[in-house]
């Protein structure tokens, strides 16, 4: 297995920001390109934390892929006014300097975006609004499934007393969202499209998110999408994600 840390410019984010990759052995110039996976982690993680947590370099080799986990922060794959375009960095930016970097390939069949938590929000928003980039998402517990309705209910705590006072960094002090945040929104835009993405959907049956997770896929399994959603015993960890990957890349990536 092979693992790389280093710091890139981006233009998007205005700063120098750290990424993470995990490649197969053995790479080589002229090479058939890799596919490849981008890992978002959650709101309290890192850019370290699937490879620190996770069998992720060994599932690299094991699968024949490459993955990239950039530098997000606690932005939830947002463009949020003063801080940065996160999601253009994420979506636009990143896949550009990743190529021109490493031998991975730029098909649609050959991209996907996958996280854990908020970062799973993420990745379902980036898949969703860029639909003709990723041909696979996978969503591990994600998080504020249903973010409108969440966000409507923080608004009518007391500042003191806020549930997740750190959301107001990210969707602004009055907790404001659009269209492009609601998730199922977004999925019913999708679906009338001819080109969607693949989703697999994961949830512990123990975590905190499993009610609200379990009503998405209810509206989610009403739709076209080429859509999977698995459940079973386990918490919002790493134990659960380090397995939600591993079934995500069986399914889709299976060793020859």
């Amino acid at each position: 297995m092979a693992t790389y840390s280093g710091c890139i410019r981006s233009e998007a984010i205005q700063m120098n920001t750290w990424i993470q990759v995990a490649t197969p052995d053995g790479i080589r110039r002229g090479d058939k390109p890799c596919k490849v996976i981008y890992m978002l982690h959650g709101t309290t993680g890192n850019s370290m934390d699937w490879i620190r947590y996770t069998m992720l370099p060994w599932y690299a080799c094991e699968h024949n892929v490459v993955f990239v986990i950039p530098e997000i922060g606690n932005t939830w794959g947002r463009n949020i006014p003063d801080r940065g375009n996160f999601f253009n960095y994420i979506v636009d930016e990143l896949p550009a300097i990743m190529g021109g970097m490493f031998n991975i390939s730029d098909k649609r069949e050959d991209v996907a975006i996958m996280g854990n938590s908020a970062g799973a929000f993420a990745a379902m928003k980036c898949a969703l609004l860029r639909p003709e980039l990723f041909g696979l998402c996978g969503a591990f517990s994600t998080a504020s499934v249903y973010l409108d309705k969440y966000l409507d209910s923080l608004r009518c705590q007391k500042p003191e007393e806020m549930e997740n006072p750190h959301l107001r960094s990210v969707y602004g002090p009055n907790l404001e969202y659009t269209g492009e945040d609601v998730l199922l929104r977004l999925a019913e835009k999708v679906n009338s499209q001819p080109v969607k993405p693949q989703i697999y959907m994961t949830i512990g049956k123990q975590d905190f998110l499993y009610e609200a997770n379990q009503a998405f896929n209810q509206e989610m399994a009403k739709l076209s999408f080429d859509y999977t959603y698995e459940t079973w015993e386990g918490k919002h960890d790493w134990y659960f994600w380090d397995k939600s990957i591993k079934k995500a890349l069986d399914r889709y990536y299976p060793i020859s």
